[in-house]
Parts: C-alpha cells; structure tokens; sequence
C-alpha cells in the first residue's frame, strides 16, 4: 500500500494555492485548493487500512506525488533509507574534502573574529607535505574539493596556485575531478587575481560584507584603517562575470531593518541584486576569545525571527534568494571521515572554530590519521538517528541534528540546537514560492520581449 512521505509541509498560500514541501526530497510545488481537498482524502484512505479503493483523481495525484517523493509505495522506508545515506556519506572514502588555510595572517581587523592577531604561512615544506598527502590518497578518488580559507587566503596567493596547480596535475593523473572554492573578505580579489582564480578552477567564492558601507567600514576595517566596502564591491562586480557569488551579512543584535534596507539600496545600485547569492549569517560566540561578543549575539530561535524579516527585505528590493531548506547527508565536515580543515603547519581540524589552535588538532597530514583520536571522535561521535528529539523530527533531513561543535562545545541540546528552518520554516517557504514565482515572470517576460 502507498504511503505519504513523513516529511510532507502543508500551507496556504495566496487564495486557491497552498505551498507543498518535502523535507526529504527538498521538493516544492504549488498545489491547488482542489489538489489540497483530494490530498486530505488520500491520506485519510492511506491511513485508514490496506488496500484503499481510491479514485481517478486520487491515483492521478498519488503518481504526481510519488514523482516528487512526496508519497511511497509501502516498501520503502525513507528514514531507513536515510540513514543508510548518512553512513555512507559518514564514511565515504571516494571524495577527499579539504579546507585549506595557507596563512593565518589577514588585512582586517574585524572586532569579532576569532583569529584575532594570529599570523603564520604555509611552508614549503608543508605545501610538499600536503602535496604527498593527496597524491597517497588519489588513487581511487572520485572527487578532489577544496576551499581556500584562512585568515584572508588571498594574502598567500602564491601557495595558493601551487597547491592548486598540482592538485588540478594530481586530478589528470589519477581520472579525479578535482574542484575549488575560496572564502575571502573580498579586499584582495581584484579582477586580475579573479582571473588568475577561475585558471585554478575555483568556482565559487564567499564573501562577507557587515553592513552598508558606513558599518562595514567600522566592523571590517583593513589593518590600517582605511576603510574596504568600495573596493570589495568593485570586485565582486567583476568577479561575478566569472564565479559563483555568494554574500555572507554576519547579523547580531546591532542590526534593523532599516540597516538592512541602507545595504540592499547599496547593493542595488552597484547591480548586484540579481547576481549573487545573499543571505544572513548568525554570529555566535563559538571561541573562547569571541566571549566579549556573546551579549551581541542572537541565540537561533530569536535569530529566524530577523532572518524571515530581512529575507522579505530581499525579496521587496528584487533580490534572488537562494536560500533554501535543502536536503542533506550530513551537517557538516565533522561528520565525514575523509574531510579535513588544515592550517599552515598541517595540522588537522574537524572545525572552522578551531582552526590554529593546537590543542584542538586531531593529528598532522606528515603522519598517518588517527581516527580514535579524542578530537576527531569528539565531533564525529553524535548520530542524529540515535537522538529521540532529532530522530522523529520533520526536518531531520535539512538539519541532521545541527552543529555538532555548538552541541559539544556550548552543551546545547534540545531544540537549542535546531537550525532556524525549525523556528521559520512556514514564513521563508512562503517568501521562496513568492522569489521563483517573480523570476518565472521575469523570464517570461524577457522571453515575450525576444519574440517581438
């Protein structure tokens, strides 16, 4: 007998429209009043007994459901099915994922960060030691990944392309796609240096801007004072020509709406709202030295209240929202046994919260990796599936049980430790089907103007 998925969201929408959301296939339709009324029928036949007699229309949206995994036939079992995805994925050994900080130096001096006033570069007997490091574990690879962090990692550019030269070399030779990505704050990204990047196949870039330029000014202020915001929209201007953008906007309890509106006007002027990625990144203090941050700070429950606010702010001022409540395997590095973060002495990391600090380190890439190490097993030890509070959540399949350093390090639990989709879930989906139902119209749009 068919089933209805256990991770079906239901909600009006505009009248004779409801959104329909699947958590664990990441699927969203629109369905119609009657669409609703004929669901609400099914399932109440589904759950009644075996073998429902069910109606044309029923079977018709029975099989339109099945297509988007919002329903089952009755051998399948998708939290088992998951599961099994989650181990694999734990324990996959086909793709190595590595998050590399050639320098911990930056150019910034952001009050809040972590690093603090730590330097440091990447050797080069490190880079010959990371370089042995991959090439031992390419063969039988799949995939290569890695993403350029740091402190600034522009500031090391030069390791950089020799990392990224025998990486893209190690891929030729062992039949391994090999991709990159780079986290920045944007300053240093000159065209130039971005078409030097795309040469190296970085694909992506991640850049943080705090605030219209007034506030950017004073929280990401360059080493010497001078101010970074004209520069780094300069950049990405040109930068989107050729990579994946995406803007990070660390948001605390300094932030409104009208702080918000002033940056999206910025934005917008520049160009930029219908060629990047924008969304809202919640700071927490996560370090020991972030502790005078802490009362700033907005814990997630009062964070997705601002973040639905401002995601509508996105949406007024025409901006692409690519934020969605997506499926995944697992939540993050710490769960996966090939993924490393690793600093410029080659030490390795399960956290970017931990990253140049050597207490935190799990082990070297110039020795064998030890994964009864207390410092990999700490992290790794948690399993969603054997969490009552995750295991019979709806949104198991966005969250994955959250961060596990926020669940080891600041001993959340509960729904403490739910991503913002638990708190906001219905008004984001609702602001999601509003920005597609926009860019449909868009296109349409363009594409009557081409036809004339």
């Amino acid at each position: 007998m068919p089933k209805l998925s256990r991770y079906n969201h239901l909600q009006p929408w505009t009248e004779g429209y409801y959104i329909a959301y699947n958590a664990g296939s990441g699927a969203l339709a629109l369905m119609t009043t009657e669409n609703r009324a004929v669901y609400d029928t099914l399932a109440a036949k589904l759950a009644a007994g075996p073998q429902p007699e069910l109606t044309e229309k029923e079977n018709e949206l029975l099989g339109q459901l099945k297509y988007g995994r919002f329903a089952f036939d009755d051998d399948h079992d998708e939290r088992e099915a998951m599961q099994f995805r989650h181990n694999m994925d734990r324990y996959d050994q086909t793709t190595l994922a590595l998050i590399i900080a050639p320098t911990m130096a930056c150019n910034m001096a952001c009050p809040y960060c972590y690093e603090s006033n730590k330097q440091g570069r990447m050797s080069a007997e490190t880079v010959e030691a990371l370089i042995g490091f991959v090439e031992k574990r390419a063969p039988g690879l799949q995939g290569i990944n890695t993403t350029w962090y740091g402190g600034e990692p522009m500031l090391a550019l030069d390791i950089i392309e020799d990392l990224s030269k025998s990486f893209m070399d190690i891929g030729k030779e062992s039949k391994t796609a090999y991709t990159s990505s780079l986290i920045s704050n944007g300053y240093l990204m000159t065209p130039e240096i971005v078409d030097r990047l795309v040469e190296w196949q970085v694909g992506s870039v991640q850049v943080t801007i705090d605030g219209p330029a007034r506030l950017h000014n004073v929280k990401r202020p360059l080493k010497n004072g001078r101010p970074s915001f004209e520069t780094i929209i300069q950049n990405i201007a040109h930068a989107v020509t050729k990579m994946k953008v995406s803007v990070r906007v660390n948001i605390d309890k300094t932030f409104d709406r009208d702080i918000i509106v002033e940056l999206l006007g910025e934005l917008k002027t520049a160009g930029l709202h219908d060629k990047i990625g924008l969304y809202f990144g919640l700071i927490e203090p996560s370090a020991t030295v972030c502790s005078n941050i802490a009362e700033s700070c907005y814990e997630t429950a009062d964070f997705s209240k601002v973040e639905t606010e401002y995601y509508r702010l996105l949406l007024e001022y025409g901006f692409r929202i690519d934020k969605l409540p997506a499926p995944s395997s697992t939540y993050c590095m710490a769960q996966m046994t090939n993924s490393f973060l690793i600093d410029p002495k080659g030490e390795l990391y399960r956290c970017f919260n931990y990253v140049g600090d050597a207490a935190q380190s799990m082990g070297n890439i110039r020795n064998d990796i030890n994964y009864q190490h207390e410092n990999f097993r700490r992290l790794f030890a948690f399993d969603p599936f054997h969490e009552p509070h995750c295991y019979d959540c709806n949104l198991l399949p966005v969250c994955m049980g959250g961060c596990p350093s926020r669940r080891g390090d600041r001993g959340l639990s509960g729904d403490q430790m739910c991503e913002s989709w638990k708190h906001n879930l219905q008004p984001m989906l609702e602001i999601i089907a509003r920005s597609r139902q926009a860019q449909q119209q868009q296109r349409a749009a363009a594409a009557a103007k081409e036809n004339l």
